[in-house]
C-alpha cells in the first residue's frame, strides 16, 4: 500500500513539470506576457489594440522570425505568397525564411499607457496635449460647435 501511494505522489509531482514543459515548447522565443492574436498557414494579420510589441512566430521551427513595435491601430500582416511582413502597408526590409510554414502573431502590450488609456467612457479625452478637451464623434454625425462666453475669474 505504501509503495503505490509513493508512486502516486511522485507521479503527481512530475505532472506540473510535464505540463509546463509542453506549454513552454510551443512558443520558445515569445515572452510569456504575449498573447496569440492570429495564426495559420496562409495570410495572418493583426491590428494592435494598444501600443506594444508584435512577434511573428514560425510554428513549425518554433522560433520568432520577426518582431516589431506597434502603435495603437497599426496593422501587421504576413503574406507567405509574397514572403513579406507589412506594417500599415509598408514592407519590412527582410523576408521571412520558410514562408510556407504555419505562423502565429503574438502581441505583448507596452507597460506605458497609450492614447487609448486616456479616453474616458463618454469619448472625451481628458488632456490631448494642448489642454483642449477632444470629443470623438462617429463618422457621419454632424456636430454643431458653439463657443461659450468666458467667465471672469
Amino acid at each position: 500500500m505504501k509503495a503505490s501511494l509513493q508512486i502516486a505522489v511522485l507521479s503527481l509531482g512530475a505532472l506540473p513539470m510535464f505540463i509546463g514543459g509542453c506549454a513552454q515548447e510551443s512558443r520558445s522565443d515569445v515572452p510569456l506576457n504575449a498573447m496569440e492574436m492570429a495564426s495559420g498557414g496562409k495570410v495572418v494579420a493583426f491590428t494592435a489594440p494598444h501600443d506594444g510589441k508584435a512577434y511573428l512566430h514560425d510554428d513549425t521551427d518554433n522560433r520568432v522570425v520577426f518582431s516589431t513595435d506597434l502603435k495603437h491601430d497599426q496593422v501587421m500582416r504576413f503574406d507567405p505568397a509574397t514572403n513579406s511582413v507589412r506594417i500599415d502597408g509598408n514592407s519590412a526590409p527582410e523576408g521571412i525564411a520558410h514562408a510556407e510554414h504555419d505562423h502565429s502573431i503574438y502581441f505583448a502590450r507596452s507597460a506605458q499607457p497609450d492614447r487609448v488609456d486616456s479616453v474616458s467612457n463618454n469619448g472625451v479625452t481628458e488632456n490631448a496635449g494642448n489642454n483642449v478637451p477632444t470629443v470623438r464623434v462617429p463618422i457621419g454625425i454632424q456636430v454643431d460647435v458653439q463657443t461659450q462666453p468666458s467667465t471672469p475669474r
